[in-house]
């Protein structure tokens, strides 16, 4: 990325980047590619579907949905034309997409309608307001990796075309100039944070914003032209959208989206990084665990001469694993440290010499730090305090929430929330967090959000939520709920509730259902107290499967994915069966791993496609000189 691509402004940048590329270069490639070509038509046309539907300079333009083709094409219209791009989740309930056009009040809505249709969203809308639906994204023309695990399922046919969805009912329309460019202080997007309420936050991102992190992405990480990114991550989340489409247009290179992540896919998605000439791989601390389960086929697979830059953001990155990545792969991870609210990226290690060191976040670049006390003096170096960031990549604020503003931005510091240190080399660790946040596989989950829609369910009586150390995914989400006797509501009553009204990332892996939750003298819920009962449910149940190898792995699934034991049977499999997503599997590979004593390959893994799969590998595993001793001591054990 040069100074011609971002000479003052986004959009200068946006302009530059069309007069620099190839109209037939692919900025996003996959399963459904999009040319830099395809892309300016798509912005000409809805320039006119803008000035035809009267929208005014920040006016909120809300994007939900799981075609990132159309995600990624609405939202460099929308940011050019001068409008505020709302990105919200393409992969949640009708209940959510409905709280976020309430808590953005758009002038136009971009929605799925397999989600929520237009009509019912336009219902929920302001006057003067619209609502288009996004047509599914093109099919493949070859089957994919699911498909051939699923062993010759014949494919779906392909979707009606439905001409008054995005972007066919653009085909009517003549490519329009944009309206004239927005200054530095425009709010550019807004990205949706849950707050501690049941009112999400609209984190407001300025072009001056924008410019400033993309600037200095360009000199961390050295993208151009010649980058191909690869990144999965979901376009709702700043590190999918920023170190995704938004770098790669900005600069002129492709970023490489093979689909949405799933476990299965990652053998394909290390092909990938040689296949595709990946230079930058962005991924979270799960995704480094997970490939860590490949085997040692793909130890090689970033050390080609085309490929830079391995960055890991999201959560933290354990040293251990960190060190073991690097040693195994012969890779450098890059960490680094930032929020929503300062784009994506504010703290840095790596990938200069100057910056990195092991077990830290590294050190500011662009911005200025403080961690200070409770009464918000300077702590002394090495001493833990809060994390305050000041720099021209801070967030201008919370939307229409001036108290909530007001308490995370003073004097142009924001106060972060997370505990860190800084030694006398400059180099910051994170040291815990003061807000109750749950990062589960990099996603961000608030509890108080998820326990606010379960006390929504009539004959609740009382709930908690908060995250349970997990291996694989950092956290995991724990409900413990109380439930009037005469309710007749269950386990499975309530996690059918929650399914209905929460993403799938907020849905309880854990849910137990207590007879009451231990409160102190002011009321507040003894929260120690609380995840020792949850242990102890844990426990119970695990001690309890019995039965044949069959059974046993019924009652495992259904504990894991968190559904019924009498719904499972052995044909069950991921398009089948509520919560069995990439979390969930590589919890029941571990959960199975736990109770049949044994490991599974990693070609195991990413082929096991069904609960009849998992029997087998278990059966296998059994009957091996190893598994037989296993066997006699889990017979022992149930005879207990």
């Amino acid at each position: 990325m040069n100074e011609r691509v971002l000479p003052q402004s986004i959009a200068a940048g946006i302009d530059a980047a069309f007069a620099a590329a190839d109209p037939r270069k692919v900025l996003v490639a996959g399963p459904t590619p999009l040319t830099y070509g395809a892309l300016h038509d798509h912005m000409g046309r809805l320039n006119a579907l803008f000035q035809r539907l009267a929208l005014a300079p920040g006016d909120r333009v809300v994007i939900a949905s799981g075609n990132d083709i159309a995600v990624i094409a609405l939202y460099f219209a929308v940011v050019r034309a001068g409008l505020v791009a709302v990105i919200g989740n393409g992969d949640t309930t009708a209940e959510e997409v409905i709280r976020l056009v309430d808590a953005a009040d758009p002038r136009l809505a971009f929605v799925d309608r397999a989600t929520i249709s237009p009509e019912e969203l336009l219902a929920r809308m302001p006057a003067g307001g619209h609502a288009i639906a996004v047509a599914a994204p093109a099919r493949h023309a070859r089957p994919g990796l699911i498909a051939k695990l699923l062993r010759g399922r014949e494919e779906a046919p392909a979707p009606v075309v439905d001409a008054s969805a995005f972007p066919h009912m653009l085909d009517g329309l003549e490519p329009a100039a944009p309206a004239p460019a927005p200054d530095g202080n425009a709010v550019a997007h807004m990205l949706f944070t849950s707050g501690t309420t049941s009112r999400p936050k609209g984190v407001e991102i300025t072009h001056a914003n924008l410019l400033a992190q993309l600037s200095t992405f360009s000199r961390v990480y050295g993208y151009d032209a010649d980058s191909r990114i690869l990144n999965v991550l979901p376009l709702h989340h700043t590190d999918g959208l920023m170190q995704g489409p938004v770098v790669a247009f900005m600069a002129g290179a492709t970023v490489y989206r093979p689909g949405r992540f799933r476990v299965q896919m990652l053998p394909d998605m290390m092909d990938s990084i040689y296949r595709e000439r990946i230079t930058h791989f962005i991924a979270v601390p799960t995704m480094l665990a997970l490939i860590m389960r490949l085997g040692e086929v793909y130890d090689d697979c970033f050390r080609g001469d085309d490929f830079r830059v391995l960055r890991s953001s999201a959560d933290l990155l354990d040293p251990t694993l960190w060190s073991d990545f690097e040693a195994r792969f012969g890779v450098e991870v890059t960490n680094s440290y930032g929020l929503t609210e300062t784009v994506c990226e504010a703290i840095y290690c790596g990938p200069s010499a100057e910056t990195r060191r092991i077990g830290t976040i590294g050190k500011p670049i662009d911005c200025d730090i403080r961690i200070v006390d409770e009464a918000g003096s300077d702590v002394a170096a090495g001493d833990v305090g809060e994390l305050w960031i000041r720099g021209t990549n801070i967030m201008k604020g919370y939307f229409r929430a001036p108290e909530e503003t007001a308490a995370v931005l003073t004097d142009g510091w924001y106060r972060t929330g997370d505990l860190a240190a800084v030694d006398g080399d400059g180099f910051l660790t994170v040291a815990g967090r003061k807000k109750t946040v749950i990062i589960t596989g990099g996603t961000n989950v608030h509890p108080e959000n998820v326990t606010t829609a379960i006390r929504a369910l009539d004959g609740v009586i009382d709930a908690v939520t908060f995250g349970a150390k997990d291996g694989v995914w950092g956290e995991v989400v724990v409900s413990c709920v109380v439930v009037a006797p005469e309710s007749g509501l269950d386990r499975d009553a309530v996690l059918a509730h929650c399914r209905a009204s929460l993403p799938r990332e907020k849905v309880p892996a854990q849910l137990h259902l207590l007879e009451e939750l231990p409160r102190g003298p002011a009321g507040k819920v003894l929260l120690d107290e609380v995840k020792a009962m949850a242990a102890d449910h844990a426990r119970a149940g695990a001690g309890h499967v019995s039965g044949g190898v069959g059974d046993q792995v019924r009652a495992i699934a259904a504990e894991v994915f968190n559904v019924p034991v009498s719904t499972l049977t052995l044909r069950s499999t991921p398009d089948n069966t509520n919560g069995w997503d990439s979390l969930a599997h590589m919890t029941f590979v571990a959960a199975l791993e736990s109770r049949f004593a044994f490991r599974m390959s990693p070609r195991e893994i990413m082929s096991l496609s069904s609960l009849s799969d998992a029997e087998r590998t278990v059966h296998r595993a059994l009957d091996s000189p190893q598994g037989r001793s296993a066997r006699a001591e889990l017979q022992d054990h149930d005879r207990m």
